[in-house]
């Protein structure tokens, strides 16, 4: 069984010492994790959506963790600087179906996310110190 992006952040998130949420990030790191943790820390990385939560369906499947770590690479057609021509309105029902093909706890993540809320238990240092390079120090 796979376990949800969102799952295993707030695993690391619980961790009382500093080093063991590095090493958790580090034990963990893979593309869904790392966009899940630039859309919450980078500041380079701004989503051309509405903020808050779309009025979207949660899915009630069981066993959807997997669906966020196979389409990660699409958060691209919702962030400034990709695919420009997407008419607006088009690329926010394109969010609202991806949230919904998400595990809820995935969703919900990435809607605070997206609305650059930290997630509970982990800084962008302990971002930094795990996976240097990820998050953009310009801004």
């Amino acid at each position: 069984m796979v376990i949800g992006i969102a799952e295993i952040l707030e695993k690391i998130g619980k961790q009382k010492r500093t080093q063991e949420k590095i090493d958790m990030l580090r034990q963990n790191d893979c593309l869904a994790l790392r966009v899940m943790l630039q859309a919450a820390y980078d500041p380079s990385v701004k989503f051309v959506l509405p903020e808050g939560a779309p009025p979207y369906k949660q899915n009630d499947l069981v066993d959807q963790e997997h669906i966020f770590r196979k389409e990660a690479k699409y958060i691209q057609y919702f962030v400034e600087g990709f695919h420009p021509n997407i008419a607006q309105n088009k690329r926010e029902m394109m969010f609202l179906q991806f949230l919904e093909r998400l595990d809820p706890k995935d969703a919900e993540m990435l809607i605070n996310a997206k609305d650059k809320k930290p997630i509970k238990g982990i800084t962008a240092n302990h971002v930094k110190e795990a996976l240097p390079g990820l998050i953009n120090e310009q801004n």
